[in-house]
């Protein structure tokens, strides 16, 4: 796409975006599913707020789940925290999360395996009065500190050459709310996810930084193998069409054609003009490389999020597609 013509979907994606008419985006001509859908079971993909649970949600917004004759859902949790209670309740039997999340419910839940890598990232993200990540030293940053958001930050002050233990910690579950502490004041700085990273600074925030949004972050798709393992047709279509969507989304060049998702996880209007200027090329969903693996189960063992042997085998599954 020339750099002109992507201007011009930038504008009017975020136009689209923000007048609220993209939820009808790619809904033409949607026929009613088969009757006899693939799987046994009704299939709920439990999700976070942010772009490692897009795909799904498009396809959900879509009807494209049905139109595939696959009987799936989404529902959407507001924090890790919640989400592993619907895990553990079988509120859900898929969902999408972080490595050292995934290391920190996997021994509670040990059917619970990976399928593959997402798109997704995490971001630092500040008020106003931070000039520089230097000036970081001794002020507030929210995080969760059982989620890959920890881990996230403090291979980000390092790289920085700033210890950990410079800066001080406040817990708070869900990226909304840091957002909303961040806003009031409560803290000096938060890391979060899009679209939460770009509704900071649509309140006035700056960006610090935003890990590489193309790149592997350690956002995962796993599932309940109990479920997979009655329903693998259905599986493998659900991995095939989140993958349309990711597609979807390259051709765009950007969110702006997931705007009904961005809506449904809270999006403001100049977060939306600040998320469809980003230029998008992602993987469809892959495997996770077993060095990413290592490092997240490393480190969820010394957060004593993790307790024993770390076994990429053991923890990942084979799904037809995903290489």
């Amino acid at each position: 796409m020339s750099r002109s013509l992507k201007k011009i979907a930038i504008v009017v994606a975020a136009f689209l975006l923000v007048l609220g008419s993209l939820p009808f985006m790619g809904l033409t001509g949607v026929k009613a599913a088969d009757s006899s859908m693939v799987n046994k079971d009704k299939i709920t993909i439990g999700t976070l707020k942010n772009t490692a649970a897009i795909p799904a949600t498009m396809a959900k917004d879509n009807s494209e789940f049905n139109r595939n004759n696959v009987d799936a859902d989404t529902k959407a949790y507001d924090s890790n925290t919640e989400l592993n209670e619907g895990i553990k309740n079988g509120e859900v039997s898929f969902a999408t999360t972080d490595l050292v999340n995934y290391a920190a419910l996997v021994k509670a839940n040990p059917s619970w395996k990976i399928v593959g890598t997402l798109p997704g990232y995490y971001g630092l993200v500040a008020n106003k009065s931070i000039k520089s990540v230097k000036s970081l030293k001794g002020k507030t940053i929210a995080i969760d500190k059982k989620d890959g958001t920890k881990q996230y930050l403090n291979s980000f002050l390092k790289k920085n050459k700033m210890k950990f233990s410079s800066v001080k910690i406040k817990q708070i579950d869900s990226d909304s709310a840091r957002v909303d502490a961040l806003k009031s004041g409560e803290i000096n700085a938060a890391v979060v996810s899009d679209p939460s990273i770009s509704n900071a600074k649509g309140n006035g925030a700056k960006i610090l930084n935003r890990q590489k949004i193309n790149a592997d972050n350690g956002q995962v798709l796993i599932a309940n193998t109990k479920v997979t393992k009655k329903n693998t047709a259905a599986t493998q279509i659900i991995v095939s069409t989140m993958d349309t969507e990711i597609k979807n989304m390259d051709k765009m060049a950007g969110y702006g054609v997931a705007g009904a998702a961005l809506r449904d996880f809270g999006i403001n209007d100049k977060g939306a003009k600040d998320i469809t200027k980003l230029d998008v090329n992602f993987k469809k969903i892959h495997k996770v490389k077993k060095s990413d693996f290592n490092k997240a189960f490393k480190y969820a063992k010394s957060q004593k999020l993790y307790k024993g042997k770390i076994s990429y085998k053991a923890n990942t599954l084979k799904v037809k597609g995903v290489k």
